[in-house]
């Protein structure tokens, strides 16, 4: 998932609306954030805000563009970063990490860098969303809700600053009011999210043990389905 016009919008306006500015931030990006956004001269998530005066670290295995190459599902790795960062984006990362169970480790990852009085953005695709409109469709085997929010929210003493739908991902901005850890009950939290059966595999995101042998048959049988809806298309059309 690419960040565009509307995305970075809500990530500055909830930036703006708890922390008062910008500048001199503290930022962790989870992802190498590409941008797809001819309006936009920014190609990278890192060059933009750092073009805002924000103190920029991204983190993504794949190590591209200054990310560190960092594993989402190992918080040890992430020891030194503890309560450091004011403000932490997951636009379209957490839900291509797997498996399930490891969505605990990576959300831990989040609460435990966030500093009290920190935000975590995150735009993530919505289940609500993929159920009624068909929206981000096999994009990845995670789906989140308001429900999802709401609880963590609760469970780990966040402020719910705003949570709303922006082209068919559920965005939120959670801040976090005090240094305490991380909910203990991962039953409980994995419980809010919702599992689809297909995915997207991104190589050293998701690709974790027999998962990544689904890759070929999931993307043959995507380009099957987006040949057959090509050729009804012309059909129409005709």
């Amino acid at each position: 998932m690419a960040l565009k016009q509307a995305y970075l919008e809500y990530i500055n306006t909830s930036i703006i609306d708890t922390l008062g500015q910008m500048r001199g931030k503290r930022m962790l990006e989870m992802g190498n954030q590409e941008i797809k956004d001819n309006s936009i001269v920014e190609k990278t998530g890192k060059e933009f805000f750092t073009k805002q005066g924000i103190e920029h670290v991204s983190v993504d295995l794949n190590g591209l563009d200054g990310a560190l190459p960092l594993d989402l599902t190992k918080p040890e790795q992430f020891k030194g970063m503890q309560g450091r960062f004011d403000i932490i984006t997951n636009a379209g990362t957490s839900e291509h990490v797997e498996p399930k169970n490891s969505q605990y480790e990576c959300f831990s990852i989040i609460h435990d860098c966030l500093r009290a009085g920190g935000i975590a953005v995150h735009l993530l695709p919505d289940i609500d969303e993929l159920k009624n409109r068909g929206r981000w469709r096999w994009h990845s085997f995670n789906y989140y809700s308001h429900d999802f929010f709401r609880m963590l929210a609760e469970k780990n003493n966040y402020r719910l600053v705003s949570l709303k739908i922006v082209d068919g991902l559920i965005c939120s901005c959670l801040q976090k009011i005090e240094d305490a850890p991380f909910m203990a009950d991962r039953k409980e939290f994995l419980g809010y999210i919702s599992r689809r059966p297909i995915g997207i595999i991104y190589p050293d995101i998701n690709d974790r043990g027999f998962i990544r042998f689904l890759y070929g048959p999931v993307k043959f049988l995507k380009n099957i389905f987006n040949n057959l809806n090509s050729a009804k298309g012309r059909e129409s059309n005709e």
